[in-house]
């Protein structure tokens, strides 16, 4: 469950966008649905992104956490399936790059990723290959689609 809220907020992360762009991203936005490698995001999974002009920052939280913090080991579940992450991205025609300036995975930070983009209306619809990592390693991709909607 861990790595579909990092992917969620990985694949969120965003620099300043093109004037030919078909993606209109500046903005709020909250999680509506995704799939990782055709598997859809858990029930209740929940994202959301805050996107400037230059600016991304992705917060993620995976379902069935404590609605109060009643104990340490409440507080450490919060923080075990929270994640987020943050940087800069571009947007040429259809591809948003996003550099991570900051990730719950530390081997992540400073990389430049990839990503397929489009807005339609109030929704945002974000895919790609996302690398897996261990150790600083790629050792695999991960194939996702999200969508996204604007809240403000």
């Amino acid at each position: 469950m861990r790595a579909v809220s990092l992917l969620a907020v990985a694949a969120s992360l965003a620099s300043p966008l093109s004037a030919q762009s078909s993606c209109k991203l500046e903005g709020v936005w909250e999680l509506v649905s995704g799939t990782t490698d055709g598997k859809p995001y858990p029930a209740g999974n929940r994202g959301l992104k805050i996107i400037t002009k230059g600016h991304f920052d992705v917060l993620g939280r995976e379902p069935g956490l404590p609605q109060e913090m009643k104990s340490q080991a409440d507080s450490l579940l919060v923080l075990q399936k929270t994640s987020s992450g943050g940087g800069t991205y571009t947007v040429q025609g259809t591809t948003y790059t996003k550099k991570l300036y900051y990730f719950a995975d530390p081997a992540y930070v400073g990389k430049a990723v990839p990503f397929t983009c489009r807005t339609e209306g109030d929704r945002f619809y974000q895919s790609g290959i996302f690398p897996v990592l261990e150790g600083g390693k790629k050792v695999r991709d991960i194939k996702f689609e999200e969508v996204w909607k604007r809240v403000e």
